[in-house]
């Protein structure tokens, strides 16, 4: 059996390896002190998440919280990678990885939304008679804050290997998903952006919110408001899912190319061109996570 038309693989780029995802095993494709590619593999699948997972407006839910469940996973894996002192097993380890995961995630939610709201006030404030900008301010300065952030990204060493880690790994599935074998000159023939890419799914999200939040004037109490913004939150991410989901099933069509057109925008900029040895390190998880599932 021809595992490419079955098989559905997915992946991350990690600060210092590649992720590539099965419906039952993952694999982590590293390099070791001596620059030799070695791996990490372990079983990653949930029959509840696999029942969930085919039901419409679910499904949005359990991709984003198996995201950022398998983003601690990777941590605690590279930790191992990196140290070998460092007792993986240790409930203490795993606490303290998690708490320093929701730490910096709520700082870089607190530098996007708290950040432009002060500048907006202070702009409204002291230089505008009118606040009736104050809205539109602060929106452009979030998006601006938040494409700056991940443009920026791309000037520090881990982050340039991050996306080209990234690209390599698209370009790998994208040649394994069109059943050509998997060589280096092969995978250059494909597109370092990919239509299932969770980057844009996780961008739209952020996208969506921000706008209706801004656009719809509730007049509730805050713990109303926050109510209302987790409900209202949730059933953004189950229609973005959706409607990406419809964008990547039909990306060969003009109106799936049209949904996919955002998502390719931003991952030219979480993308860059991968040096031989991404493509290398891609390829063997790639092939490492086809050989599992048979």
């Amino acid at each position: 059996m021809d595992l490419s038309k079955t098989l559905r693989l997915g992946g991350q780029a990690l600060p210092e390896g590649i992720l590539i995802k099965g419906p039952k095993y993952i694999v982590v494709a590293y390099r070791d002190k001596l620059n030799d590619i070695d791996f990490v593999t372990f079983e990653w699948s949930f029959k509840l998440f696999d029942y969930l997972r085919k039901i419409p407006f679910i499904r949005g839910l359990i991709t984003i919280f198996e995201t950022f469940s398998l983003s601690i996973k990777s941590i605690f894996v590279m930790a191992e990678i990196s140290d070998d002192e460092i007792n993986l097993d240790s409930i203490y380890f795993k606490l303290f990885i998690s708490l320093m995961f929701v730490v910096v995630i709520l700082l870089t939610i607190g530098i996007i939304i708290f950040v432009p709201k002060l500048i907006a006030t202070l702009i409204t404030d002291y230089f505008l008679s009118s606040t009736v900008f104050k809205v539109w301010i602060e929106l452009l300065l979030r998006f601006s804050i938040f494409f700056s952030y991940i443009f920026l990204y791309r000037f520090f060493a881990v982050g340039k290997k991050m996306f080209q880690y990234h690209a390599a790994e698209h370009m790998s599935i994208h040649a394994y998903e069109n059943q050509e074998l998997l060589t280096k000159d092969n995978l250059r023939k494909f597109n370092k952006e990919h239509p299932r890419c969770g980057t844009a799914f996780l961008a739209f999200v952020f996208i969506y919110a921000n706008i209706i939040f801004h656009t719809i004037d509730f007049n509730l109490g805050f713990i109303y408001l926050f109510l209302a913004r987790l409900i209202i939150s949730l059933f953004i991410i189950s229609l973005t899912y959706e409607t990406l989901l419809l964008g990547w099933k039909s990306d060969k069509m003009f109106f799936g190319k049209i949904i996919n057109f955002p998502g390719y925008i931003l991952q030219k900029i979480t993308t860059m061109k991968p040096c031989d040895d991404d493509l290398d390190l891609a390829i063997a998880g790639t092939n490492k996570c086809v050989e599992l599932h048979k």
